[in-house]
């Protein structure tokens, strides 16, 4: 019955993206735009030699960089932007006309201006529609059914073009997620399904390119492994997660044949005492670990594991309590690895909006009142734990579980039971510390490398006086905190913590008693049947891989932001960052696709649609802010819901659960708390310019009210 309900929702989507209104020619060339700024060609280097050279290179190296002051009499480098939205010349061929096109070129070129000033650290000052001058910088672009041409030029004087292919993007683009989330529900088989969406975009790829034919099969099957898995592979960083994900697995194999996770049973013992209280004690340990959602997932899942065992927990209330605590907890906290990154997406296209990009950090924070999923997520998790309530397939799951079945008979759960079933060596003395003194030295060299790389990053060790030096002066504490975080985030300090961590296990190990076979076989038998496990987290990637080269999220982005309303602003980036994460696998890609994109859009509609009490220029700020926190949101909530997400894959891992069970059982959950985020939080707020705070206590109350009605207990058997 809960297939059926699964496949037709997915039908009911299915035909609901049909009727989605396709790209408009003029739209995409607005997108197309901005990657041609990025764009680059060989050129022939000051030693003779071809070196290739980027657009904005050309751009803001030339005259149109100039000298001048800010606001308080500063010295600072500006772009000078010349003409009328900075295009003298305009030509189509083949397209209509669309009285938008002409600006929407301009802004999609600024916007990718500014956030190559933010990333390459550049000290100019990016303006929009500020101190025209024809003497400055402007645009010419031609578009043509097959190549789009920009040129930039001084005045009417070219001095850089580049040409790309017009990327055909269509609807055909959402086959590849959806077709891997069929099978996956279909069939309960996550290997063949993402394998199957990998296929299908591959096909696509050559297809939309004009090959057809029977060959086209066969040759996309060949990119499927020399072109998507081997680019996987060949990706450092995809790397440094998974032997992350190794080490940690294998460190926690030791302690447990060390007597490590028995001592902490044992010294818990006294506070988890049942089912109920052992979830409690995973929530409240995920909340405390709010610095990186990759950590909390492994560390807590894999810690929790044996003792959620042993009070007949199922596998997939571990793995939704540690999925569901992970990523929200990290994307609202003010010191973790997210808050720079969630900032660097936005705060450059902040003068859009009359503000300076030095404000990001600012809005970030006026931001948080407006998570509502983020918030109500976290609440509802200890609402069920503390309750011992659920509803629908959790229900099912928890009363077999408590009756001696923690998975479903015919279940696949990614990590085998040689490590599930693992148990402390005869006779050894089981302490705390032997687990303990490990997880301590995995969390603090994580955070020495976090905090060590960042500030390197950030400039602590450059020279005083230079460029680096200057900037971090200017910086205020927040922001130097969050902006070590975010330098030094990534996969490397959490392996280099993973690796550290294993170590010390061994070698704790080795003092109490075990001798080096009864190492290396817990570390074998905790890594058993992981093979799988990490098949299915590449291709999870491949199909993000495979969707970049689709353009899935950017047809979604330009199919639904036209013609929004602005109160349902919030509601619609919410369900579309939602969609493209859930189809995509990847909450911070759907943020870097959709934030640029949001700040000066909702600032305009706001501005535009302001009610007839209130002043144009602080409402349109205020549903910048509230769009801004929307899309953080529906991105985590996509990620949630999706099979492909990589999060997802890794709390599978960690609590060896089997990985459809555990989306087809968190879906729900995710679902009730995104609609009361919607019809409780961001409609009030926007419709009625309710408190936000009133609409999370609210929304608390609805969760609350909704658990003791819909939720039931569950008996123990």
């Amino acid at each position: 019955m809960i297939r059926i309900a699964s496949l037709v929702a997915f039908v009911l989507m299915v035909v609901a993206l049909v009727y989605v209104p396709g790209v408009s020619p003029s739209r995409l060339a607005t997108k197309q735009g901005g990657d041609l700024v990025r764009a680059t060609v060989e050129v022939e280097g000051p030693d003779g030699k071809m070196v290739e050279r980027a657009m904005w290179e050309d751009i803001l190296e030339s005259e149109a960089v100039v000298d001048d002051t800010d606001e308080d009499g500063l010295p600072r480098r500006v772009l000078r932007l010349g003409g009328s939205r900075y295009l003298t010349e305009l030509r189509r061929e083949g397209e209509t006309h669309d009285p938008l096109w002409h600006s929407e070129v301009g802004k999609s070129v600024v916007r990718e201006l500014r956030a190559i000033v933010a990333a390459e650290g550049l000290d100019i000052d990016i303006e929009a529609y500020k101190k025209p001058d024809p003497e400055g910088f402007n645009l010419l672009a031609i578009v043509k059914e097959d190549t789009y041409q920009l040129t930039a030029a001084m005045g009417k004087t070219p001095f850089t073009e580049r040409t790309i292919e017009r990327s055909k993007i269509s609807k055909l683009s959402l086959l590849p997620p959806l077709v891997a989330i069929f099978f996956a529900i279909l069939l309960r088989r996550p290997v063949i399904a993402l394998f199957s969406g990998v296929w299908v975009g591959a096909f696509l790829v050559r297809f939309l390119a004009g090959e057809q034919g029977v060959g086209t099969a066969v040759s996309s099957l060949k990119d499927v492994f020399n072109k998507y898995l081997a680019g996987q592979l060949r990706d450092s960083a995809r790397a440094e997660i998974v032997i992350f994900v190794v080490f940690m697995l294998a460190m926690v194999g030791i302690i447990t044949k060390a007597g490590g996770i028995r001592g902490i049973m044992n010294k818990i013992a006294g506070l988890a005492r049942d089912a109920r209280k052992t979830q409690i004690a995973t929530w409240l340990m995920g909340l405390t670990i709010f610095f990186d959602d990759y950590a909390n997932t492994i560390l807590v899942g894999s810690t929790m594991r044996p003792l959620a065992d042993k009070y007949k927990v199922a596998r997939e209330k571990l793995a939704y309590i540690v999925d569901s605590t992970a990523a929200p907890v990290a994307g609202v906290s003010i010191l973790s690895t997210w808050i720079a990154f969630e900032v660097s997406t936005f705060s450059a296209q902040l003068p859009d909006a009359g503000l300076g990009p030095n404000e990001g950090y600012a809005i970030f924070l006026q931001t948080l009142p407006f998570r509502f999923y983020c918030w109500f997520t976290l609440i509802f998790v200890g609402m069920v734990v503390f309750t011992g309530r659920d509803f629908g397939p959790m229900l099912t799951a928890e009363r077999r579980a408590r009756g001696g079945k923690i998975l479903r008979d015919g279940a696949t759960p990614l990590v085998g039971k040689a490590a599930t079933e693992l148990e402390a060596k005869e006779g050894i003395d089981a302490r705390a510390s032997t687990a303990l003194v490990p997880l301590a030295v995995f969390i603090a060299t994580t955070l020495g490398s976090i905090i060590y790389t960042g500030c390197k990053g950030l400039g602590f060790f450059a020279e005083k006086g230079s460029d680096a030096a200057l900037k971090l002066d200017l910086m205020g504490p927040l922001e130097v905190a969050t902006g070590i975080l975010y330098e030094g985030s990534g996969g490397k300090p959490l392996m280099y913590g993973a690796v550290a961590g294993f170590v010390v296990a061994a070698l704790l190990a080795l003092m109490r008693g075990l001798g080096i076979k009864d190492i290396v076989l817990a570390s074998v038998n905790s890594l058993r049947a992981m093979g799988v496990a990490i098949l299915i987290l590449y291709l999870a990637w491949m199909v993000g891989a495979v969707c970049g080269d689709l353009n899935t999220a950017a047809y979604l982005s330009a199919s639904l932001t036209e013609a929004i309303p602005y109160m349902m602003m919030p509601v619609i980036l919410f369900l579309l960052a939602g969609l493209i994460a859930f189809s995509t696998g990847s909450s911070w890609s759907t943020m870097t696709i959709l934030l640029p994109l949001v700040v000066g859009l909702s600032y305009d509609v706001g501005f535009a649609g302001t009610p007839a009490e209130m002043d144009p220029r602080a409402f349109g700020l205020m549903l910048m802010v509230i769009s801004i926190g929307a899309v953080l949101e529906g991105a985590i909530f996509g990620d949630h819901c999706s099979p492909i997400s990589d999060t997802t894959v890794m709390s599978s891992i960690a609590c060896a659960s089997d990985h459809v069970d555990h989306v087809r059982t968190q879906a729900p959950y995710a679902l009730v708390t995104m609609a009361v985020a919607l019809v409780v939080g961001y409609l009030p707020v926007t419709f009625f310019q309710v408190s936000p705070w009133v609409a999370l206590a609210a929304g608390t109350a609805v969760l609350w009210a909704f658990l003791r009605v819909k939720g039931k207990r569950v008996h123990v058997a």
